[in-house]
C-alpha cells in the first residue's frame, strides 16, 4: 500500500504532518485511505484530547475517592464521564485560563513524579483558585481540595504514575476493540518511541496470564481480564511498513478537528471521511456533551473500577 500510494517519495519514513501540509501529500492520502477503508475490520485508532484527559484523571483520583467514601457509586450510569465533562467545561470556559492551566500543570507534574511536596503545591493552588471561582466551578474544585488533602498514592507510586499516561487509555480501548473481534492471544508490536510500554506497571498487570479470568462490565462495554497478550515488542517504524501505516493513520486522526475552519485541510478531511477514513473505528477520548444532574447512585458493592483493581491485585493462580 505504501509503495502504491507514496512510492515516488524519498526518505525512509512517511510523516502525516508533512503529507497533510502539502497539496500533493493530501492528494496522495485520499486513495491510500480509500484502500485502507476496504480493510476497516483490521484497523482502529484512538484520538486523545490531552487537556480533557488530564481533567478526567483529576476527577478519577481526587473526586471519586471522596464520593465513594460518602457511599455513592461514582461510575454507575456513566456518572463519572458526565462529571468529567462538566468539570472540563468549567476549567475550559469558566475559570480564567491561567488558573486552569496552573491546576492542570501541577496535577500533571505530581502524577508523573508523585511526592508530598507536589501534592502540597497542588492542594494550595486548588484552595487559591477556589476562593475566587464562581458557579459550577466551585463544586469540583471543593471536592478536589478535599481529595488532595487525604490523597495517598505513595504505596504504589509506579502504578499511580502509569494511570496518568494517556497511552494507557488508548491502548486498553484498542485492545478491547480487538478482544470483541478475535479470541486472541495477541502479539503486540509498538513503535519504540511510545514511552508507555517502556515501564508500564499497569500493562504488565492486566496482561499477566496468571490473573484469574474475569469479565467486568463498564457502562455498555466489557473488559476481559487478563488481556490475552503473549508478547509485547518494539520495532522501528521506518523499518516496518505496518507501523508506518499505523503512524500515518494516527497522524491523520490526531489532526482532525470538528471545528476546522474552511480551507484546504477542512476540504481534505471532508473528502477523507467520505472515503476510507469514515469506515475506520476511532475511539475518541475527548469531552462529551452529557453533564451531571443530581447525585450519583448509592453504592451496592464495589464499583466497576474497584473490581478491576481488585482483580489485578488478588493473588495469581498457582502463586
Amino acid at each position: 500500500m505504501l509503495a502504491r500510494h507514496f512510492g515516488s517519495r524519498q526518505g525512509k519514513e512517511l510523516k502525516a504532518n508533512r503529507l497533510l501540509g502539502q497539496a500533493r501529500g493530501r492528494r496522495e492520502c485520499l486513495p491510500f485511505l480509500d484502500e485502507l477503508g476496504g480493510h476497516a475490520e483490521r484497523v482502529c485508532g484512538a484520538r486523545i484530547h490531552k487537556r480533557f484527559t488530564v481533567v478526567a484523571k483529576m476527577v478519577d483520583h481526587l473526586v471519586e475517592p471522596v464520593i465513594r467514601d460518602r457511599g455513592y457509586d461514582f461510575y454507575a450510569g456513566d456518572y463519572a464521564a458526565k462529571f468529567a465533562n462538566t468539570t472540563y467545561l468549567a476549567f475550559d470556559s469558566l475559570l480564567p485560563s491561567p488558573d486552569a492551566d496552573r491546576l492542570m500543570g501541577l496535577y500533571h507534574e505530581f502524577a508523573r513524579e508523585p511526592d508530598q511536596a507536589g501534592l502540597s503545591r497542588l492542594h494550595h493552588a486548588l484552595r487559591s483558585v477556589h476562593e475566587t471561582a464562581q458557579g459550577i466551578c466551585r463544586v469540583p474544585l471543593a471536592l478536589m481540595i478535599e481529595g488532595s488533602a487525604d490523597f495517598e498514592p505513595f504505596a504504589d507510586p509506579e502504578g499511580f504514575s502509569d494511570t496518568n499516561d494517556v497511552h494507557v487509555t488508548a491502548v486498553v480501548q484498542c485492545m478491547g476493540h480487538w478482544q470483541s473481534r478475535h479470541a486472541g492471544p495477541f502479539d503486540v508490536v509498538h513503535d519504540e518511541s511510545v514511552h508507555f510500554f517502556r515501564r508500564s506497571h499497569q500493562w504488565r498487570r492486566i496482561t499477566d496470564p496468571a490473573l484469574a479470568p474475569e469479565i467486568i462490565q463498564v457502562g455498555d462495554r466489557s473488559m476481559k481480564l487478563p488481556i490475552a497478550v503473549i508478547s509485547t515488542e518494539s520495532a522501528r517504524s521506518h523499518e516496518s511498513a505496518s507501523l508506518q501505516v499505523c503512524d500515518l493513520v494516527a497522524g491523520i486522526i490526531g489532526r482532525f478537528r470538528q471545528d476546522e475552519p474552511p480551507g484546504p485541510i477542512r476540504e481534505f478531511y471532508e473528502a477523507a471521511i467520505a472515503s476510507g477514513l469514515g469506515r475506520i473505528s476511532v475511539f475518541p477520548v475527548e469531552p462529551g456533551t452529557e453533564f451531571v444532574s443530581g447525585m450519583p447512585a448509592i453504592a451496592q458493592g464495589p464499583d466497576a473500577i474497584d473490581r478491576i483493581v481488585m482483580a489485578v491485585n488478588r493473588p495469581r493462580r498457582g502463586k
